[in-house]
């Protein structure tokens, strides 16, 4: 694994699509926590990917696997897998809870 092959997975135009039509997907079935994230995603798939690439590009296993095989040896599983474990720490930076008022 290196920083670069992440960085070329990150660039990598079929991975891109994959991750937006994914992203869409899952963002269909969460309900209503999120929210606004997930209407976010449904409005413009590209950007949810511009988003969540980092940290699904820099997912464990992910740079040896593209170096090893292309963006083809990423299943849709392993995908799915990293963004779910990823939704909060995403929104939570796009979205951030609000403090309570006291």
């Amino acid at each position: 694994m290196s920083y670069q092959d992440e960085a070329n997975l990150s660039k990598d135009a079929t991975f891109q699509a994959r991750l937006a039509a994914g992203l869409a997907s899952e963002a269909k079935g969460k309900g209503t926590s999120g929210a606004d994230l997930e209407a976010l995603i449904l409005r413009n798939p590209s950007e949810g990917q511009r988003i969540f690439m980092p940290v699904i590009a820099s997912s464990p296993g992910f740079g040896a696997q593209y170096a090893l095989d292309g963006q083809e040896g990423i299943s849709d599983g392993m995908m799915l897998s990293a963004m779910q474990a990823n939704w909060q720490i995403v929104n939570d930076i796009y979205f951030p809870p609000t403090a309570p008022l006291e």
